[in-house]
């Protein structure tokens, strides 16, 4: 009797012991915040913007979301203070640089764990919409070499560049149409691309070498072009979500697709269009989310040699209830 008391204490201690362990072994599961902090800063001349109209829909978005709240910033400089218990600051396609202060706090933020959602646009028939200079400046602070913004020098002058496509476009070249093909499912990224069919874009492109940062491209027929349609790169990549740390960045070189603009393709907004607001609301949700984090190697070693022990023991104790 006392034997068959101490197999069911030991099992029970393992089963104690295991539901502790296992999740661990898992990985922490994805769970949002309580209530998620963004900051819009269109203080620095975004071509789109709340004041200007053109961005009331996508800022809009979040006012039946109450686990978002929403901060804008129009004019002045951009401080800590801005940006403080914030989770998530959002530059739109600004035309004006960012001052040293400026980036040093963008770079403070990114570096005491606040996420970074950075938007540019395309520039095409000497009609500069987006600055990706500025953008790329703010990744330089970051020290972030592995992606940038594509930017072109022709003498003095920087400049971006245009995606087109004849192929997959909505009227223009320059309306390219995006299907769930061309949208990569990247590790712990996954969340980006769900429930999205197809996208409509406008923008420039991304320059990498590392494919892994990419969460979507054009399709094959299509091409990244200077101001003067000098060639750039065939399926260009547009979309891309990392980490710095433990900061998640998303980088999007359209900020017109997001726009309550009139897309010539949908006769909608651009927001509106095909899948448009699925991607803003998916980059949001990721960003507001943990991380995934796998499994340490000495968890899972721990919890091999706790099943391997505890099988041992219950084994030996049947074996000695046995012998009695």
């Amino acid at each position: 009797m006392a034997v068959m008391s101490r197999q069911k204490l030991i099992v029970g201690f393992l089963i104690v012991l295991l539901l502790f362990i296992i999740p661990q072994a898992k990985g922490t599961t994805q769970q949002e915040e309580g209530q998620i902090s963004i900051v819009f800063d269109f203080s620095h001349n975004s071509t789109f913007s709340v004041t200007k109209r053109n961005f009331t829909e996508a800022v809009g978005f979040f006012t039946d979301l109450p686990e978002y709240q929403i901060r804008i910033l129009e004019n002045g400089e951009l401080t800590a203070a801005n940006l403080s218990r914030s989770h998530i600051l959002v530059i739109p396609n600004p035309e004006s640089n960012y001052s040293v202060s400026e980036l040093e706090v963008i770079s403070n933020y990114v570096n005491q764990g606040g996420s970074l959602f950075l938007l540019s646009d395309y520039q095409i028939e000497h009609r500069p919409i987006g600055n990706p200079f500025a953008v790329n400046m703010i990744l330089q602070a970051l020290l972030e070499s592995r992606i940038q913004f594509t930017t072109y020098t022709d003498g003095n002058t920087t400049e971006g560049d245009a995606i087109i496509d004849t192929v997959n476009s909505r009227i223009h070249s320059h309306n390219v149409e995006v299907n769930n093909s061309y949208l990569y499912s990247q590790l712990n990224r996954e969340s980006l691309i769900v429930g999205i069919d197809s996208l409509i874009v406008a923008g420039g492109s991304l320059t990498t070498d590392a494919t892994d940062l990419i969460i979507s491209t054009g399709a094959e027929t299509s091409e990244a072009v200077t101001l003067s349609g000098d060639f750039v790169a065939t399926q260009p990549g547009w979309l891309s979500a990392f980490w710095i740390g433990s900061s998640r960045i998303v980088l999007c070189s359209s900020t017109t697709m997001f726009s309550d603009t009139t897309c010539v393709g949908t006769n909608q907004s651009w927001f509106q269009s095909l899948d448009n607001s699925v991607l803003w609301y998916n980059i949001f949700r990721w960003m507001s989310l943990y991380l995934i984090q796998d499994p340490t190697p000495i968890m899972v070693f721990f919890v091999v040699l706790v099943l391997v022990a505890g099988f041992a023991v219950f084994a030996y104790s049947l074996w000695r209830t046995k012998r009695e």
